[in-house]
């Protein structure tokens, strides 16, 4: 699967889509999503690796196309909290549930 010439350039296509899509409307599917891409990422970008910014032994260390992967966490954890705060506040100001149940005043 590595060997075939559109898995790169697929796979930073799909991830900047999704993050841009996170970002601008936060969802939980966006989030999950974007961290699978992170992770398909960090398998698939041996061929475009660059420079190695922090070894950990001779063979392996932390590349420039790494922090492609760490950009994409940190985004699908923001996208996530985004998602809870939405959540929460949804609740606050409807006072109701996420199943549509009344909740008690001294509840919240």
């Amino acid at each position: 699967m590595l060997d075939v010439p559109v898995v790169i350039p697929l796979t930073l296509l799909a991830l900047g889509v999704c993050a841009a899509g996170a970002l601008v409307r936060p969802r939980l599917d966006a989030a999950l999503v974007l961290g699978l891409l992170a992770a398909i990422w960090s398998r698939v970008n041996q061929p475009v690796e660059g420079r190695v910014l922090h070894t950990w032994s001779a063979d392996r260390g932390f590349t420039e196309a790494d922090l492609l992967s760490v950009a994409a966490l940190a985004v699908a954890g923001l996208t996530l909290l985004r998602c809870a705060w939405r959540a929460a506040h949804r609740v606050r100001r409807t006072g109701r549930g996420a199943s549509g149940d009344a909740v008690a005043p001294g509840a919240r």
